[in-house]
């Protein structure tokens, strides 16, 4: 398979995504890093040149978004949904993920990456997870938040 072969691949996978996500052109072009319209059409018709590493990286980080939306939430409607909802997470502060992923930059897309791995960390397979078996099994103290003073104090050397 050559270069040209994989990046079509790639863009197929993209745009495959897209339609799952219901994304605009505009929300594509903002996620590919802003290609010309020439150049975005061409990709759109399995055409073109051999990507840029930027775009083949933004693209790469998009199925790694989607695969931990999916490993998450199962469900396909739920999952695809998921993109435009607001998300109170310390990453988006209340904007979406897809907010965020379109907000320009290809850190955003990494931070969107990070943040779902952190949620759902990749697994070599998607039988290695039971969803649901810590269910009532695990609990989190009613003060976890609360960092005690003392400790505080030592960790800034008071």
């Amino acid at each position: 398979m050559t270069r040209v072969d994989k990046d079509r691949v790639a863009l197929r996978a993209f745009f495959n995504i897209a339609k799952v996500w219901g994304l605009t052109d505009d929300e594509q072009l903002s996620i590919l890093g802003q290609p010309d319209q020439t150049t975005f059409d061409a990709w759109r018709h399995g055409e073109g040149l051999a990507l840029a590493r930027d775009t083949l990286e933004r693209i790469s980080y998009v199925l790694g978004i989607f695969q931990g939306i999916n490993t998450l939430l199962p469900d396909k409607k739920i999952a695809a949904a998921w993109v435009r909802q607001p998300n109170d997470a310390p990453i988006f502060g209340g904007i979406s993920a897809l907010d965020r992923m379109t907000a320009g930059n290809v850190s955003d897309l990494f931070v969107v990456r990070q943040y779902l791995d952190a949620e759902a960390p990749p697994l070599k397979t998607s039988r290695d997870r039971l969803f649901g078996a810590l269910e009532g099994k695990v609990s989190i103290a009613d003060d976890f938040d609360e960092t005690p003073p003392d400790i505080i104090a030592e960790m800034e050397g008071r």
